[in-house]
């Protein structure tokens, strides 16, 4: 079996809600499709996102089409390690643009082998992406009452947006503390928004509160980070620091977190995350997956069905749309992997082709 083509889109869909972090905010998703055709008459898909520093959504297109595409065709798709070594060589370094072309490569394998991803990867250990949520950003009053209807689900874990000014950040911390009323931890993410100094004001006064279960990243400096997983009861999490699996190991040898945000475009698609969450089970680091959308959310299930290290909860961003013709739901307080073969999802055309945009 030879691949034939690799074509790729960039399409946005709106948010159901704003994404605020520290950096700024967001009402749409970008992401960049790839379809990778074979002789066999299969095709593989996948998806990155297009976050800093991922060289933006025109970039990652440009380089698949001119670099990673003419290299891939008339390659064999089941030889994923090596067409791996190969991207690396033509376009090094650009992991989020690897990953779209990575999940593709899964995607065709598991369907030539008529077995779905996780299956790929090793024994099942679990049944899916256990499942916390997010508080949308807001002022006190409002993000105490969201988070109050949130558990209406019993999610063990909610997230909270920090990192954007020490008082607001306390205050809004305060509000959704008392109106959870110990029916679940709360997960701070500062994105990496705070000057060592103001994390350590800001988390002391929410430590002080109480409920604080997980700190995921609040300073940009992996030095800092280590300081304040000294510093804290509640174990931290690294998200920016970890930037592929080297950066993971880094991260154990120094202590500096507890545990780990696995994106799987930072880790260069699926490989790569297979990489990392082998160092994340021998140096005892939790990981938490992030979730994303569409291919994904499936790629995500799949591989925290089938990897150990993968124990704390993430959370499922919503968007107004789906470019999957089925798209993926959770099952309660579980996000499962579609059971059909590869990434066992597809793709409605004419949905990409509303959400095709131009960059």
């Amino acid at each position: 079996m030879e691949i034939t083509a690799v074509t790729s889109v960039i399409i946005s869909i709106p948010r159901t809600a704003r994404l605020t972090l520290s950096g700024g905010s967001r009402d749409d998703a970008t992401t960049v499709l790839v379809q990778l055709a074979t002789d066999a008459g299969m095709t593989g898909i996948g998806q990155t996102v297009v976050d800093p520093p991922a060289f933006g959504a025109a970039g990652i297109k440009a380089n698949i089409d001119a670099y990673l595409a003419p290299l891939l065709v008339g390659q064999s798709p089941l030889e994923i390690e090596r067409l791996h070594d190969e991207m690396e060589r033509a376009l090094p370094g650009h992991r989020a643009t690897h990953a779209a072309i990575d999940l593709a490569l899964w995607d065709v394998k598991g369907k030539a082998l008529g077995v779905p991803v996780h299956q790929l990867l090793g024994a099942r250990v679990r049944e899916g992406i256990a499942l916390m949520a997010m508080v949308p950003h807001a002022d006190p009053a409002m993000m105490a009452q969201a988070a109050a209807a949130l558990l209406a689900t019993p999610y063990p874990a909610l997230k909270v947006k920090i990192g954007m000014g020490i008082a607001g950040d306390v205050a809004r911390y305060r509000a959704v503390c008392e109106a959870v009323a110990n029916r679940a931890v709360l997960q701070v993410d500062g994105n990496g928004g705070y000057t060592l100094d103001e994390a350590i004001a800001a988390l002391t006064a929410m430590e002080q509160i109480g409920g604080l279960g997980m700190i995921e990243q609040p300073v940009a400096r992996l030095n800092d980070l280590t300081s304040l997983a000294r510093h804290f009861a509640a174990p931290v999490m690294a998200d920016e620091s970890f930037d592929g699996p080297e950066s993971l190991a880094e991260i154990a040898k120094r202590d500096a977190a507890r545990a780990a945000f696995l994106k799987i475009p930072k880790q260069g698609g699926i490989l790569g995350a297979l990489t990392a969450a082998r160092i994340a089970e021998d140096a005892g680091i939790a990981l938490s997956v992030a979730v994303y959308y569409d291919i994904l959310a499936a790629a995500a299930a799949h591989i925290a069905a089938a990897l150990p290290a993968i124990t704390w909860p993430s959370f499922v961003t919503r968007l107004s749309d789906s470019v999957l013709t089925q798209p993926l739901m959770p099952d309660g307080l579980l996000l499962r992997p579609p059971e059909g073969p590869g990434l066992g999802v597809t793709l409605d055309p004419e949905k990409v082709r509303r959400y095709t945009v131009e960059w």
